[in-house]
């Protein structure tokens, strides 16, 4: 039999929207806060790299989004 990559678990399809269940999963809260991370990391590194006041005043604000959003993936995770 070969490896699909789905070991167990089932799925369910209903009105275009699937949902996947299987042991290997990870909670949905941990790949929202992983992605979350990620956007952090990448407003910290506009934010060293802008140049000129409208560069840096819309880093802050993108590096304030971001680290609003991992706080709050924080809070309820």
């Amino acid at each position: 039999m070969a490896n699909d990559g789905f070991d167990g678990g089932f799925a369910r399809i209903c009105k275009m929207r699937s949902t996947v269940f299987s042991k290997y999963a990870e909670k949905s809260v941990t790949l929202i806060h992983k992605k979350a991370q990620q956007t952090l990391e990448i407003a910290e590194a506009a934010l060293r790299k802008a140049e000129g006041k409208r560069q840096t005043i819309e880093a802050n604000l993108a590096l304030r989004r971001a680290r609003t959003r991992v706080e709050a993936i924080n809070a309820i995770s």
